[in-house]
């Protein structure tokens, strides 16, 4: 069919967002926006110490605050069983059941749930709490050497004999790269609403992953996953943060149910740091060796990230260190060490990007010693297959992107020489870098509904963050069927 005669709209056609005017208007309305009938509001309490236990906690001030209805403790603790780990064949980022014990792992950790009438007084009854620990010497870092080390085999690289290779190589350098700790601050909270109606739990939460949400949530309460139903309508931000539903959603869920209301909870944006896990600190050691004319010879890489005492997250530092650039010999291991912190997570990117971080430098300080322009001195280790599953490329069209990239930049302009390119008094730097990540795919479904008056609903479990899902969707469709996507 001619372009011209597609007026439906549909793939490769412009069209409006489906989501697009709700959002520039202010109408759309977000999960913990949701306003079911006589909703109650939690307001969560948490740890001021990074290791320990607790020793005295008194609520009865709390208690008796005006709007109270409850003030959940692990003196006397709603059940929230333990989920199951993704790693384990389950949807849950982190294992921590909030409130079951007195024990404290992290600073920040959620310890308790006031839930009011409004908000307002739910947060003033939360100031009444008081609580008294027993602390022990908290592991803050992960290059700690208290800190207990875990080899995380799963990304271990072997390839040639990278110690014989880097011995007989004419040019070397040796690099330690970290990167902080760093958070997911989407500029929507994490909050929710939770209802427990006729043994079933209607949650909106904002999710990347609603399926695991829904898996999760049926695991915390003891029930059936299709007694679990996710409304999540947007999602304002995520950045790897929404897959998982984390605690405070735990704590919403069991006191809508003993309550016997709606309860809504949101985390403060000082709660964000320590309700759920960013991504961890990592720490890289990296040594390259290479010939004279340019061409990597090995590379012998170890990496470390800090997880919690409970659960093990691996920002795998190595991630692209065998794939990214054609070198014969690796050898690579990365390493979790358990600290006292909130389990990490994900975060733009996860492993692909400190990797890469690392990577990146250690070929700009290679390039520097050699004497070679750094873009060419990627093309001299181009990788016309991927070395560390020795499998070829479906398609790869990096050079064109190097090229397209340098002329726009007007890369041949550049001087090599550290510190010698200004503007006035300001020293001008001009750099590359290549990154990467994989592509991953799994089954999915969708349900369409086609009514009376001749309009189709496409229904499917995938989230839109902000991406155009919403429309991608309605365009598939109108693709398929010939009809307008809106």
């Amino acid at each position: 069919m001619d372009t011209a005669e597609k007026s439906y709209q549909a793939l490769g056609e412009k069209r409006e967002r489906g989501d697009g005017v709700v959002k520039v208007t202010g109408e759309a309305r977000y999960a913990v926006e949701h306003q079911p009938e006589n909703a109650a509001y939690g307001v969560v309490i948490q740890s001021t110490v990074a290791s320990g236990r607790i020793t005295r906690m008194d609520t009865e001030k709390a208690r008796q605050a005006p709007g109270v209805l409850a003030v959940y403790t692990h003196l006397n603790s709603l059940k929230i069983n333990k989920p199951t780990a993704i790693a384990d064949g389950g949807a849950a980022q982190s294992t921590y059941t909030p409130i079951q014990d007195d024990k404290i792992i992290h600073n920040g950790q959620n310890i308790g749930l006031v839930v009011a009438e409004t908000f307002e007084q739910a947060t003033w009854a939360a100031t009444l709490v008081e609580v008294e620990y027993e602390t022990e010497p908290a592991l803050v870092y992960p290059d700690d050497p208290r800190a207990a080390r875990k080899e995380s085999s799963g990304t271990n690289i072997d390839l040639g004999d990278a110690h014989q290779a880097m011995a007989q190589a004419e040019v070397k350098i040796k690099g330690r790269y970290a990167t902080p700790r760093e958070y997911n601050m989407p500029m929507e909270p994490h909050a929710c609403v939770a209802s427990w109606q006729n043994e079933h739990m209607t949650v909106w939460e904002p999710s990347q992953w609603v399926m695991g949400a829904q898996t999760e949530i049926a695991e915390w309460l003891g029930i059936e996953v299709d007694q679990v139903r996710i409304i999540s309508p947007y999602v304002g931000g995520g950045f790897g943060s929404k897959p998982v539903p984390y605690t405070h959603v735990a704590l919403a869920c069991v006191a809508s149910r003993a309550l016997g209301r709606p309860v809504k909870v949101s985390l403060t944006r000082p709660q964000t740091f320590t309700g759920l896990g960013g991504r961890p600190a990592t720490i890289q050691n990296l040594e390259m060796g290479a010939s004279r004319d340019g061409k990597i010879l090995a590379i012998i890489h170890d990496g470390l990230s800090d997880t919690s005492l409970i659960d093990t997250f691996a920002e795998g530092t190595n991630k692209v260190t065998g794939r990214l650039y054609a070198v014969p010999n690796v050898y690579s291991r990365h390493y979790v060490a358990a600290i006292n912190t909130v389990t990490p997570g994900w975060m733009r990117a996860p492993g692909e990007n400190p990797s890469a971080f690392g990577l990146e430098v250690a070929m700009d300080e290679m390039a520097c010693a050699l004497g070679i322009d750094p873009l060419e001195f990627r093309l001299r280790n181009w990788a016309d297959h991927d070395y560390q599953l020795n499998a070829p490329w479906s398609t790869r069209r990096l050079k064109e992107a190097y090229a397209a990239a340098a002329e726009a930049f007007g890369w041949d302009q550049r001087s090599m020489a550290p510190r010698s390119m200004r503007e006035g008094r300001e020293l001008i730097g001009w750099g590359m870098a290549t990154a990467t990540y994989p592509v991953s795919r799994s089954p999915a479904e969708a349900k369409l509904i086609f009514h009376r008056d001749g309009s189709l609903v496409v229904q499917s479990a995938g989230a839109d963050i902000g991406t155009g899902t919403y429309t991608i969707l309605a365009q598939t469709a109108a693709e398929v069927l010939q009809i307008p996507s809106r």
